[in-house]
């Protein structure tokens, strides 16, 4: 009997719980060159695709930036038609882009653009002899046509920009041609199918949030080819630019929920997607390839701020093979006027929106935290009927978990096997959730008593097994008595009146 009380005690308190991953890689490479591999540690592959999740917050102007990017260095992954495949070996072109961001032609803010950028060295000395040179090797670029559009010539602009691989800058002439303007959704759909091969589309990763980003009124499509010395860089990028404090931009979320965790110094990457978890690409399924999926967070702010705190592994220094044998972050600028961080996946396949999470504050010059908890999973059904892994309410249920379940043996105990009931059935209710707004809405209210109920735990002291249940059994009772004993009250009096 006791074990069965235990059980439900438990239950109740559990049930409502683009561009710079290459360069990393570059940066792992040049420390890996001076390093002797120990024994038993797995030896990165290699794989030419590669994906990003970036999120830039800029604090300063009060806006958020959503990027998700695939790339490639290999022609197979992201197939370009042979009259732009020719030119990829010019050295005079810097890069070759088309993209429907807004405003990307000065002269014609409401049209789509494709921009060759050309390598400004040897082409004059004089701005009119520069221009005339460099428009006529774009015009070669252009001459049959850009992946079905038909581009007009608007403007040349001048400016200092850096390779793919982040070692050289380089002043280049950027020839702005105009095309008619289609929606980031017709954009990436058609272009998706014809460029990118159907291994990367079939295989999901974050393929599926591009996808889905992509049918937001106000995303933008870039789609780049970079040629370098040996090879090109090719890359679809699905972004967006919101914020929930400027009228003229998009709303980054309707419930504000992203706008408080900011402001609060925390934040949940996955908040921005609108997404419980993020799984990688299929193909890199039973490979070491730490690096080909990177989840990349930039904050700028105007003040001296911190990483205060991260829910998963912090990797300090990137320097031997084991520094990225697990997944975690590591941040290349952890203090100061910009955060930067990278979360690498190292062998995981999928990580939660709760292990992404991070807390920021003023700068105070102390260590990071790190939080994690051998049972760390995020709540999904409260997550999505509270809008984020960060809400109050969530984060007051983790608490209750963390703080109180799993200080007691039989709370551990149960916790390892309840997860993997819990998390069998609570994706497909948290998707229906998102889905329908008015079971949301119920399974909010439904879950309001018990979260009052539970608050009783916070003025308890808790210190043996025997409190814990004693508390535990008091808390079932209270729940028995609100969701069964009273509504079958309630019942029974209408029918006795009618």
């Amino acid at each position: 009997m006791l074990k069965l009380l235990i059980f439900l005690v438990f239950v109740i308190g559990c049930s409502v719980f683009l561009t710079q991953a290459f360069s990393l890689e570059v940066e792992l490479q040049k420390e890996e060159d001076r390093i002797n591999e120990a024994l038993g540690f797995l030896k990165p592959g290699d794989y030419d695709f590669q994906e990003q999740f970036q999120i830039i917050v800029d604090k300063v102007n009060h806006k958020n930036r959503i990027s998700i990017g695939l790339l490639s260095t290999n022609s197979n992954d992201i197939i370009f038609p042979d009259y732009i495949e020719d030119f990829s070996s010019d050295p005079r072109i810097f890069s070759y882009t088309i993209t429907n961001q807004f405003a990307c032609s000065p002269n014609s803010i409401g049209e789509a653009c494709v921009i060759v950028a050309v390598n400004r060295e040897g082409l004059g000395t004089s701005l009119e002899e520069i221009k005339i040179n460099v428009l006529e090797i774009a015009d070669k670029t252009i001459a049959h046509g850009a992946i079905g559009f038909i581009p007009e010539f608007d403007s040349i602009t001048l400016q200092s920009k850096s390779s793919y691989s982040g070692d050289e800058k380089k002043v280049i002439a950027s020839v702005i041609y105009t095309i008619n303007k289609q929606s980031t959704k017709k954009l990436f759909s058609a272009l998706s199918t014809t460029l990118i091969s159907s291994d990367i589309r079939t295989a999901g990763g974050f393929y599926q949030y591009a996808e889905k980003l992509s049918e937001h009124h106000f995303a933008e499509f870039t789609l780049t080819l970079v040629p370098g010395e040996t090879e090109a860089l090719r890359s679809i990028h699905i972004s967006l630019t919101c914020s929930n404090d400027l009228p003229e931009l998009p709303v980054c979320d309707p419930d504000g929920n992203i706008s408080k965790q900011i402001k609060s110094g925390s934040i949940n990457p996955l908040d921005f997607i609108q997404s419980e978890n993020i799984k990688r690409s299929g193909l890199f399924t039973d490979k070491f390839l730490p690096l080909n999926s990177v989840v990349h967070v930039l904050i700028f702010a105007d003040e001296d701020l911190q990483v205060k705190s991260v829910n998963s592994n912090l990797i300090k220094k990137l320097e031997q093979i084991a520094d990225v044998q697990e997944n975690g972050w590591v941040f290349t600028s952890k203090s100061g006027k910009k955060i930067d961080g990278r979360y690498i996946f190292g062998t995981t396949n999928s990580v939660s929106g709760n292990e992404l999470s991070f807390s920021f504050g003023p700068n105070s010059g102390e260590d990071i935290v790190i939080n994690k908890t051998e049972n760390s999973g995020g709540c999904l059904i409260a997550t999505a009927a509270f809008g984020s892994e960060l809400a109050p309410q969530v984060q007051f249920l983790r608490e209750i978990r963390d703080n109180t379940v799993l200080q007691t043996e039989s709370g551990s105990a149960f916790m390892t096997g309840f997860n993997q009931f819990y998390y069998s059935f609570s994706p497909v209710i948290a998707d229906y959730e998102r889905e329908n707004p008015a079971f949301k809405e119920a399974v909010r209210v439904t879950l309001t008593p018990l979260l009052t109920s539970l608050a009783l735990l916070q003025y308890a002291d808790i210190d043996s097994e025997s409190e814990m249940l004693g508390y535990g059994v008091g808390i079932i009772l209270l729940n028995i008595g609100m969701y069964f004993v009273a509504p079958a009250v309630l019942i029974m009096t209408i029918k006795k009146r009618i």
